[in-house]
């Protein structure tokens, strides 16, 4: 028979008992007719000595314990009672599992000794139906909790997708503005920092297609200035979020101008209020604002505007970052362009001037005066090779170069590349061979990119080949004329085969390296591959050569 009391205020009640008998302060009536009542009151009763045993049990009593009278009577309840108090407890009921009762406890006298009547009425039922109640409200409570949880997942997700759709942060800013509404907000606004350190409102959105007009002329009647007291420059200043909920009248009246513009945010349904610092890498770049009309924002709506405003901050300080990119690449570019011509000039004077003298225009030279002669002109064509290297990288970055498409036969487009590379390749005693095939390869693209592309492969192998030989061979492999430039030199490690098409990069990186160059040809020969429509790729092993093949669409 255990039990434990839940305590409810504890009161000092009068029970009355079935028949009218009434125990009230220790004066019970005549013992012999109390008894009698109580044999018959539907309520469980106990009657429980200074002992703390049972004294004597009502049918009802045997019944809600299952257990009988020989069984209750002499046994102890376990835990104190204190006459007057009223509680709720958990009884455990033999043959029919846990049940519930509501107790009562007054003074008495029994048997002419004082005793304590505790009275138990099955609730049991009642205390069912209140726990199913509460288990469907906490259920209920959970599910919302979750809903809430997931819409707000699919709605910062939505976010993450609008900034990764493009770098243009006007146009995505406007995007975020339109998601925000409504799921956070019957309005929103977002403001952006300028270098003059006012603020400039940039996107805008209103859940009400009626009451965009009214954000357009908060535009231009209220425009955001600096030292104007708006939400989204205290924002800024502060750098810190706002919460106002709900924005009384004297709040309102400190964030506007003049009672007309707070006519304006009044008429836009605005009973709340927040307010976030776009934040991006220690720089606070602008505000968002949101507005609500009908009820107020909480915490964890603050919560989700800092998330949506932390992306916001993050999406522009990367669009700003990449026009900066963009800008220093373009200068670069455009620098490297200038030095280049610049550099060509004097170069092809050194090279003319070369001719005259190698042909005795000036006079007839000695064996060792045409030899350093030679060094001269040789030196000064490599060096004019490498201004060319990087006037066509500096095109192809800048989206300069120009295609000049014609119908050519690829096989001529090779010998052509084997012609004029062969006295570099036999000049360091290798082997080369030039294979194409036999029937003709019609092809529609810039021979001339072609041919630079090819040159720039033969003279990389023949930097990198100190034995051995180079190939070059052409064959049509499907709707593709392959060209494929083989060498047996060092090879590339796995970790570099795609470095190597990397401006500037190259394998020996200190200023001792063996092999001279720029780092700019395998870089240069793929960007012109994809500008054709094709692509250049690369298959070696250290210690055993490389083999680099150009693709190109074939014509049908």
């Amino acid at each position: 028979m255990g039990w434990t009391a839940r305590p409810r205020e504890a009161e000092r009640s009068m029970v009355t008992l079935a028949g009218g008998a009434r125990v009230r302060d220790g004066h019970p009536p005549d013992e012999g007719r109390l008894r009698a009542v109580i044999e018959h009151l539907a309520d469980g009763v106990v009657i429980v000595g200074r002992d703390g045993r049972v004294r004597f049990a009502n049918p009802a009593a045997e019944a809600l314990f299952g257990l009988g009278a020989e069984e209750l009577v002499g046994s102890e309840l376990g835990l104190p009672l204190v006459a007057g108090e009223t509680a709720q407890i958990d009884v455990v009921r033999r043959g029919r599992g846990p049940g519930a009762a509501e107790l009562r406890v007054v003074e008495m006298t029994w048997e002419g000794e004082p005793a304590l009547l505790v009275s138990l009425r099955d609730v049991t039922d009642r205390a069912e139906a209140e726990a199913q109640r509460l288990r469907a409200e906490r259920e209920a409570a959970g599910r919302h909790e979750a809903e809430a949880v997931a819409r707000r997942a699919r709605f910062l997700s939505q976010v993450s997708a609008a900034l990764a759709a493009s770098l243009d942060p006007r146009a995505t800013l406007e995007r975020l503005a339109q998601l925000a509404v409504p799921e956070l907000a019957d309005w929103c606004v977002i403001d952006l920092a300028r270098h003059d350190r006012g603020l400039e409102r940039v996107a805008h959105a209103h859940a009400e297609p009626a009451k965009r007009a009214v954000l357009e002329r908060l535009r231009a009647e209220y425009p955001p200035r600096a030292g104007m007291p708006t939400p989204a420059s205290e924002a800024v200043r502060t750098g810190r979020p706002l919460l106002y909920a709900p924005l009384d009248d004297e709040t309102l009246h400190r964030l506007t101008r003049d009672p007309a513009h707070a006519g304006l945010i009044r008429e836009l349904g605005t009973a709340s209020l927040i307010c976030v610092p776009l934040v991006a890498r220690g720089q606070t770049l602008g505000a968002v604002t949101f507005g609500c009309g009908e009820s107020d924002y909480d915490e964890s709506d603050l919560a989700l505007a800092r998330d949506f405003a932390q992306r916001a901050a993050l999406a522009v300080s990367n669009a700003r970052l990449y026009d900066d990119a963009q800008q220093a690449s373009r200068a670069k570019s455009e620098f490297l362009a200038v030095m280049s011509h610049e550099l060509r000039t004097p170069l092809n004077a050194i090279l003319g001037y070369t001719d005259l003298m190698q042909a005795g225009i000036g006079g007839r030279l000695s064996p060792a005066h045409a030899e350093h002669l030679s060094r001269v002109e040789a030196n000064a064509r490599h060096l004019l090779d490498i201004v060319e290297e990087i006037l066509s990288f500096s095109r192809v970055e800048a989206g300069a170069e120009r295609v000049r498409l014609e119908q050519v036969d690829l096989r001529s487009v090779v010998r052509d590349v084997g012609r004029m590379m062969e006295p570099l390749v036999r000049g360091k005693h290798l082997g080369f061979d030039v294979s194409v095939p036999g029937e003709p390869a019609p092809v529609r693209t810039d021979a001339a990119k072609v041919r630079q592309v090819l040159a720039n492969l033969v003279s990389n192998a023949i930097k990198f080949t100190d034995q051995g030989a180079i190939r070059m061979e052409a064959q049509r492999d499907g709707t593709h004329h392959m060209i494929r430039v083989r060498d047996t030199g060092i090879g590339i490690a796995p970790e570099h085969a795609q470095r190597i098409f990397e401006p500037f990069w190259q394998v020996e990186q200190s200023n001792r390296r063996v092999v001279g160059g720029t780092g700019l040809g395998l870089s240069v020969a793929r960007d012109l591959a994809e500008l054709l429509g094709g692509s250049l790729t690369v298959e070696s092993t250290p210690g055993q050569g490389s083999t680099f093949t150009l693709a190109l669409p074939a014509d049908d």
